[in-house]
């Protein structure tokens, strides 16, 4: 005859006490790790708040777990040509507030729809621009400038229209560490703009020096 098999026993389950227990120590780790990677430290929009939870997560959990918070000015991006931020900017060279720069792109709301279509409208002007249309950039930098002009009392400027490069995760050697340097900025259109006499904008395209024809020194 053959042995009886041993039967183990069923594993009791989790008194209600223990399971309501366990519950609640979920909330705040769960909590505590929306926190952890809902935005990095540092970041100029989080509150003070949000900052200080961060904190002291980090601290509690993040070490624990290996998840760093701390900020940084790199960023990961995966977009199409033209999806860099383009501004819209007048110098103003004559007349009242003259040495100042009119950033079109700031006028409004940050996030606002409005400060939305306005980005849009760089972007196409750059567009426009990239491909030689030259003509679709001065109407819109003769109409804007007309604005400026009006309510600043200004005469003249300088229209530009600038590129607001990526920074690179990987910074070469002498590469600035601000993404907001000069060097991540790139000229794509440039024009004098002044009022004639009839009150009316011109626009003069700025040629760069590689489309310059040399000077050529006059014959003694």
């Amino acid at each position: 005859m053959s042995a009886p098999q041993q039967t183990t026993a069923d594993p009791q389950p989790l008194s209600s006490n223990v399971r309501s227990i366990l519950s609640l120590a979920l909330i705040p780790y769960l909590f505590g790790l929306w926190v952890l990677l809902s935005c990095p430290l540092g970041n100029e929009y989080m509150s003070g708040l949000h900052k200080r939870l961060g904190g002291l997560y980090q601290a509690t959990m993040g070490e624990t777990l290996g998840i760093s918070v701390t900020g940084s000015p790199y960023f990961v991006h995966s977009g199409e040509p033209f999806s860099e931020d383009h501004l819209l900017e007048l110098e103003l060279t004559e007349g009242p507030g003259a040495g100042e720069t009119i950033v079109f792109n700031n006028a409004f709301v940050h996030g606002s729809q409005a400060q939305q279509r306005v980005g849009t409208l760089a972007t196409f002007m750059a567009v426009q621009a990239s491909i030689g249309e030259d003509g679709i950039p001065a109407q819109f930098a003769k109409s804007l400038s007309a604005h400026a002009f009006h309510d600043s009392g200004a005469k003249r400027g300088v229209f530009r229209l600038r590129r607001h490069l990526f920074q690179p995760m990987d910074l070469g050697v002498g590469a600035a560490t601000d993404p907001n340097a000069p060097s991540y900025f790139e000229k794509v259109y440039e024009a004098d703009v002044w009022l004639d006499r009839d009150g009316q904008v011109q626009v003069l395209k700025r040629d760069s020096i590689e489309h310059v024809a040399p000077a050529v020194e006059s014959q003694k």
